[in-house]
């Protein structure tokens, strides 16, 4: 009952803070959450540990989040008046830890259950297997 309570307490607050946010930090926690998860996995494609994987997806997300403000800035090239924004890179950071998270999670219960099977034979004749997590780097 305790975990139920938490977690209608955390949906209500939610919705009350979201009327307090900028709909362009919104929209950079979105950005950052779908970049988090993308780098994780896709650094777990890279066969990287998920504890690496998450790594790769945190670097992920603080480049696009930089990236994005120096875009911004290049506009005042063409005549734009966009600034550089510290909060715009905060927020972006904040959705990317909110996805790396949940990736990750889902990366360690994925392993947890699956571990990888590596298989040798002897003289083409009998197999043997063995159930082991091994990371290559």
């Amino acid at each position: 009952m305790k975990k139920i309570t938490l977690i209608l307490t955390a949906i209500l607050l939610t919705g009350a803070m979201s009327g307090q946010i900028a709909y362009d930090k919104k929209l950079h926690i979105g950005a950052g959450t779908v970049v988090g998860v993308w780098g994780t996995f896709a650094g777990n494609s890279l066969e990287l540990t998920p504890e690496q994987s998450a790594l790769f997806g945190i670097g992920s997300v603080v480049v696009a989040g930089v990236g994005k403000e120096l875009w911004d800035v290049s506009y005042r090239l063409w005549g734009y008046n966009d600034r550089f924004d510290v909060k715009d890179i905060g927020a972006t950071l904040i959705g990317g830890v909110i996805g790396v998270g949940l990736s990750y999670v889902g990366l360690k219960i994925y392993y947890k259950h699956n571990p990888r099977v590596f298989t040798a034979s002897v003289n083409g004749k009998m197999t043997m297997g063995i159930k082991m997590e091994i990371w290559q780097n």
